[in-house]
């Protein structure tokens, strides 16, 4: 038998990002269409998305032969390490080729770049290329303390549901004695995360609730700003100690009627 009751829940923030790219050379004389195409730009730590992308020669030919290369770099231009796959390779005319992209473990902007090269009826190589930017964002972090007020240890598995919905990855070992509390949590992403509030629930694995439901508030949108302006923040209060402690006492070491 279960019985626990809620103690304290709580919830971080995230971050989101937009949606994918398409484009097509701006050169008059282009004679190729290519894509990078994917539902989501956003992404957890550690974790894959995935990209179609393709190039289609439109103009006559006899031979063609078409290769492409793939890399993700950061804000900086660094390339990361075995981030794309495949990375490299030769593509038939109109073929989609799908690559995955692993998220490094440091949030931040992203850049996929793929060039294309070609060579039609064995003259010179033309390059094109296209871009994709992504966002490795921060999850929220779900926290429930519980309390268990039986007389019997509670050790079942458990699953934190939000807006209604099991997070089938969530599932937890949950092991607590009577008289005695633990605390668990999840770092949950979603790139379908609306503005606004919403709730959560821990409970076992056939769905019956253990815990009360609570709520969290998730506001879309870029704080990178708010980072800009507590440093700026913070600079300004260390300029004014300082001007404090180094500004000189102008009445030092006069008699005080003449102060």
């Amino acid at each position: 038998m279960l019985a626990a009751v809620l103690v304290v829940f709580s919830a971080g923030a995230v971050l989101l990002s937009e949606t994918g790219s398409e484009s097509e050379a701006a050169d008059s004389e282009q004679t190729a269409n290519y894509s990078i195409t994917g539902d989501e730009t956003s992404v957890k730590p550690s974790g894959e998305l995935k990209f179609d992308m393709t190039f289609k020669e439109i103009s006559s030919y006899t031979t063609l032969s078409i290769s492409y290369t793939a890399k993700l770099t950061n804000s900086s231009g660094t390339t990361q390490s075995s981030a794309v796959s495949p990375s490299s390779g030769d593509m038939d005319n109109g073929e989609v080729v799908t690559l995955t992209v692993t998220a490094p473990t440091t949030t931040g902007r992203y850049t996929l770049t793929v060039t294309w090269t070609e060579s039609i009826d064995g003259g010179s190589d033309m390059t094109y290329t296209d871009s994709v930017d992504i966002k490795v964002v921060t999850p929220i972090t779900l926290s429930a303390t519980i309390s268990n007020n039986g007389e019997v240890d509670i050790n079942t598995t458990v699953y934190f549901f939000v807006d209604g919905e099991k997070i089938e990855d969530s599932a937890t070992t949950l092991k607590v004695s009577p008289g005695s509390s633990s605390t668990i949590s999840y770092k949950y992403y979603s790139s379908n995360l609306s503005h606004g509030q919403h709730s959560f629930y821990v409970a076992t694995s056939d769905g019956s609730i253990v815990l009360e439901k609570s709520t969290f508030y998730y506001e879309d949108g870029n704080y990178d700003w708010l980072n800009y302006v507590m440093a700026i923040i913070f600079i300004i209060v260390i300029i004014a100690f300082i001007y404090v402690v180094r500004k000189p006492v102008k009445n030092y070491g006069k008699p005080k009627a003449r102060r």
